[in-house]
Protein backbone atom coordinates (compact mmCIF):
# COMPACT_ATOMS: atom_id res chain seq x y z
CA UNK A 1 0.00 0.00 0.00
CA UNK A 2 0.90 3.54 -0.62
CA UNK A 3 -0.24 7.03 1.14
CA UNK A 4 0.15 10.15 -1.76
CA UNK A 5 -0.64 13.33 -1.41
CA UNK A 6 -3.86 14.19 -3.94
CA UNK A 7 -4.02 17.81 -5.40
CA UNK A 8 -7.28 19.38 -5.22
CA UNK A 9 -9.05 19.29 -8.37
CA UNK A 10 -8.45 15.56 -9.10
CA UNK A 11 -11.38 12.93 -8.39
CA UNK A 12 -10.16 10.32 -6.76
CA UNK A 13 -10.91 7.33 -9.06
CA UNK A 14 -12.91 7.37 -12.42
CA UNK A 15 -16.70 7.38 -12.37
CA UNK A 16 -19.13 8.28 -15.04
CA UNK A 17 -18.58 11.97 -16.58
CA UNK A 18 -14.93 11.82 -14.81
CA UNK A 19 -12.50 12.41 -17.51
CA UNK A 20 -9.87 9.78 -17.79
CA UNK A 21 -6.55 10.23 -17.73
CA UNK A 22 -4.72 12.63 -15.68
CA UNK A 23 -7.38 14.16 -13.70
CA UNK A 24 -7.90 10.86 -11.75
CA UNK A 25 -5.87 9.71 -9.22
CA UNK A 26 -5.89 6.39 -9.71
CA UNK A 27 -4.80 6.33 -12.85
CA UNK A 28 -2.15 8.71 -12.02
CA UNK A 29 -0.76 6.46 -9.85
CA UNK A 30 -0.83 3.87 -11.89
CA UNK A 31 1.02 5.36 -14.03
CA UNK A 32 3.64 6.30 -11.58
CA UNK A 33 4.12 2.76 -9.46
CA UNK A 34 3.52 0.69 -12.98
CA UNK A 35 0.73 -1.34 -11.40
CA UNK A 36 -3.01 -1.19 -10.59
CA UNK A 37 -4.15 0.61 -7.09
CA UNK A 38 -7.31 0.42 -5.11
CA UNK A 39 -8.25 3.68 -3.04
CA UNK A 40 -8.72 2.74 0.09
CA UNK A 41 -11.40 5.41 1.20
CA UNK A 42 -11.86 8.74 -1.02
CA UNK A 43 -11.67 12.55 -0.74
CA UNK A 44 -14.12 15.17 -2.62
CA UNK A 45 -12.80 16.34 -5.90
CA UNK A 46 -11.75 19.70 -4.44
CA UNK A 47 -10.12 18.06 -1.39
CA UNK A 48 -6.86 17.53 -1.12
CA UNK A 49 -4.34 15.93 1.50
CA UNK A 50 -3.54 12.41 2.50
CA UNK A 51 -4.94 9.17 0.79
CA UNK A 52 -4.60 5.95 1.42
CA UNK A 53 -4.04 3.39 -1.95
CA UNK A 54 -3.35 -0.42 -1.74
CA UNK A 55 -2.03 -2.58 -4.07
CA UNK A 56 -5.11 -5.32 -4.03
CA UNK A 57 -8.74 -5.46 -3.01
CA UNK A 58 -7.89 -7.15 0.22
CA UNK A 59 -5.30 -5.17 1.57
CA UNK A 60 -8.00 -2.16 0.55
CA UNK A 61 -10.54 -3.82 2.98
CA UNK A 62 -7.63 -4.66 5.86
CA UNK A 63 -6.65 -0.68 5.55
CA UNK A 64 -10.15 0.73 5.05
CA UNK A 65 -10.78 -1.21 8.80
CA UNK A 66 -7.60 0.09 10.69
CA UNK A 67 -7.15 3.62 9.31
CA UNK A 68 -10.45 4.52 8.16
CA UNK A 69 -12.90 3.25 10.49
CA UNK A 70 -10.80 2.83 14.03
CA UNK A 71 -7.94 5.26 12.79
CA UNK A 72 -7.63 9.02 13.66
CA UNK A 73 -7.68 11.60 10.48
CA UNK A 74 -7.25 15.14 10.50
CA UNK A 75 -8.27 17.89 8.24
CA UNK A 76 -6.85 21.85 7.98
CA UNK A 77 -9.58 24.21 7.33
CA UNK A 78 -9.89 27.72 6.46
CA UNK A 79 -12.95 29.01 7.61
CA UNK A 80 -15.32 31.97 7.41
CA UNK A 81 -15.11 34.42 10.65
CA UNK A 82 -13.48 34.90 14.09
CA UNK A 83 -13.46 31.96 16.66
CA UNK A 84 -15.37 33.46 19.60
CA UNK A 85 -16.15 29.85 20.91
CA UNK A 86 -14.79 30.21 24.68
CA UNK A 87 -12.72 27.39 24.54
CA UNK A 88 -10.07 26.33 21.80
CA UNK A 89 -12.16 23.09 21.16
CA UNK A 90 -15.72 22.58 20.45
CA UNK A 91 -17.48 19.25 18.92
CA UNK A 92 -20.56 19.30 16.68
CA UNK A 93 -22.62 16.57 17.80
CA UNK A 94 -25.10 16.78 14.98
CA UNK A 95 -27.02 13.96 12.61
CA UNK A 96 -26.59 14.59 9.14
CA UNK A 97 -29.17 13.32 6.51
CA UNK A 98 -27.24 10.13 4.44
CA UNK A 99 -29.54 9.20 1.77
CA UNK A 100 -32.80 9.81 3.63
CA UNK A 101 -31.41 8.77 6.42
CA UNK A 102 -30.99 10.56 9.89
CA UNK A 103 -27.19 9.37 11.05
CA UNK A 104 -25.14 10.17 13.81
CA UNK A 105 -22.84 12.59 13.33
CA UNK A 106 -19.66 14.06 15.74
CA UNK A 107 -16.70 16.62 14.54
CA UNK A 108 -13.97 17.70 16.84
CA UNK A 109 -12.65 21.50 15.93
CA UNK A 110 -9.52 22.66 17.38
CA UNK A 111 -8.69 26.65 16.65
CA UNK A 112 -5.26 26.83 15.10
CA UNK A 113 -5.26 30.86 14.41
CA UNK A 114 -8.10 32.98 13.85
CA UNK A 115 -8.03 37.26 12.98
CA UNK A 116 -10.59 39.99 12.83
CA UNK A 117 -11.09 42.52 9.86
CA UNK A 118 -14.46 42.72 8.15
CA UNK A 119 -13.94 40.73 4.90
CA UNK A 120 -10.31 38.83 5.78
CA UNK A 121 -11.96 37.51 9.40
CA UNK A 122 -11.31 33.98 9.37
CA UNK A 123 -9.65 31.26 11.68
CA UNK A 124 -7.60 27.66 10.97
CA UNK A 125 -8.87 25.13 12.60
CA UNK A 126 -7.68 21.40 13.00
CA UNK A 127 -10.58 19.30 12.16
CA UNK A 128 -11.29 15.26 13.61
CA UNK A 129 -14.16 13.68 12.14
CA UNK A 130 -15.25 11.32 14.82
CA UNK A 131 -17.92 9.82 12.45
CA UNK A 132 -17.63 9.04 8.92
CA UNK A 133 -20.52 10.97 6.94
CA UNK A 134 -20.77 12.91 3.62
CA UNK A 135 -19.22 16.21 3.63
CA UNK A 136 -19.76 15.82 7.22
CA UNK A 137 -16.51 18.26 8.01
CA UNK A 138 -18.07 20.83 5.73
CA UNK A 139 -21.67 20.46 7.49
CA UNK A 140 -20.38 20.56 10.58
CA UNK A 141 -18.13 24.12 10.06
CA UNK A 142 -21.38 25.53 8.43
CA UNK A 143 -23.98 24.48 11.28
CA UNK A 144 -21.25 26.29 13.94
CA UNK A 145 -21.34 29.05 12.06
CA UNK A 146 -17.12 28.51 10.21
CA UNK A 147 -18.45 27.41 6.67
CA UNK A 148 -15.20 26.57 4.95
CA UNK A 149 -13.66 29.09 2.02
CA UNK A 150 -14.22 27.74 -1.24
CA UNK A 151 -17.47 25.32 -0.41
CA UNK A 152 -19.38 26.54 -3.03
CA UNK A 153 -22.43 24.13 -1.37
CA UNK A 154 -22.31 24.92 2.40
CA UNK A 155 -20.42 28.01 2.28
CA UNK A 156 -20.29 31.82 2.24
CA UNK A 157 -20.28 33.11 -1.54
CA UNK A 158 -19.27 36.85 -0.84
CA UNK A 159 -16.44 35.40 1.54
CA UNK A 160 -15.51 32.84 -1.11
CA UNK A 161 -15.02 35.27 -3.60
CA UNK A 162 -13.34 37.79 -1.46
CA UNK A 163 -10.38 35.33 -0.96
CA UNK A 164 -10.57 34.11 -4.73
CA UNK A 165 -9.51 37.75 -6.00
CA UNK A 166 -7.90 39.05 -3.08
CA UNK A 167 -5.88 36.65 -2.23
CA UNK A 168 -6.06 33.74 -5.49
CA UNK A 169 -7.38 30.83 -2.96
CA UNK A 170 -9.85 29.69 -5.87
CA UNK A 171 -10.28 26.02 -4.24
CA UNK A 172 -12.08 24.75 -1.25
CA UNK A 173 -9.52 25.73 1.71
CA UNK A 174 -10.16 21.57 3.32
CA UNK A 175 -7.22 19.61 3.61
CA UNK A 176 -6.74 15.73 5.12
CA UNK A 177 -3.47 16.79 6.85
CA UNK A 178 -2.95 13.33 8.36
CA UNK A 179 -4.53 9.79 9.12
CA UNK A 180 -2.91 7.55 11.98
CA UNK A 181 -3.46 4.30 12.70
CA UNK A 182 -2.72 0.80 13.76
CA UNK A 183 -1.97 -2.05 11.56
CA UNK A 184 -0.23 -5.47 12.78
CA UNK A 185 0.83 -4.31 15.49
CA UNK A 186 2.82 -1.11 14.13
CA UNK A 187 1.48 2.61 14.79
CA UNK A 188 1.67 4.52 11.13
CA UNK A 189 1.32 8.18 10.87
CA UNK A 190 0.42 9.73 7.26
CA UNK A 191 1.07 13.23 6.81
CA UNK A 192 0.50 15.02 4.18
CA UNK A 193 2.01 19.12 3.93
CA UNK A 194 -0.11 21.58 2.68
CA UNK A 195 0.84 22.68 -0.78
CA UNK A 196 3.27 25.54 -1.71
CA UNK A 197 0.23 27.42 -2.92
CA UNK A 198 -1.96 26.94 -0.11
CA UNK A 199 0.41 27.95 2.41
CA UNK A 200 1.84 30.87 0.52
CA UNK A 201 -1.98 31.86 1.01
CA UNK A 202 -2.07 31.67 4.55
CA UNK A 203 1.56 32.72 4.91
CA UNK A 204 0.18 36.23 3.54
CA UNK A 205 -2.47 36.77 6.33
CA UNK A 206 -1.34 36.82 10.44
CA UNK A 207 -3.19 33.67 10.68
CA UNK A 208 -0.01 31.55 10.19
CA UNK A 209 2.39 32.63 12.55
CA UNK A 210 -0.27 32.06 15.40
CA UNK A 211 -1.24 28.43 13.62
CA UNK A 212 2.76 27.43 13.50
CA UNK A 213 3.18 28.59 17.51
CA UNK A 214 0.25 25.99 17.86
CA UNK A 215 1.34 23.07 15.73
CA UNK A 216 4.92 23.50 14.07
CA UNK A 217 4.57 20.89 11.31
CA UNK A 218 2.47 22.48 9.07
CA UNK A 219 5.70 24.33 7.91
CA UNK A 220 6.60 20.82 6.23
CA UNK A 221 7.00 21.00 2.40
CA UNK A 222 5.45 18.27 0.19
CA UNK A 223 7.91 15.49 -0.46
CA UNK A 224 8.57 12.11 -2.19
CA UNK A 225 9.54 9.50 -0.24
Amino acid sequence: WVCVNKPTGITTHWAPGATRGKSVLTSIVKRQLSRKVFPVHRLDHRTSGAMLLAFDTDTAATLHKAAIRQGQKKYIALVRGEWTKPTAEFVVDKPLKVQDVMKDAKTKFTLLATMDGEQERSSLLLCEPLTGRTHQIRRHASFMGHPIVGDSQHGDSKINRWWRETKGLDRLALHCWSIDFTLNENLYTCRAPLSEEFQAILQSTPLWTSALANEPQLAELPFDH
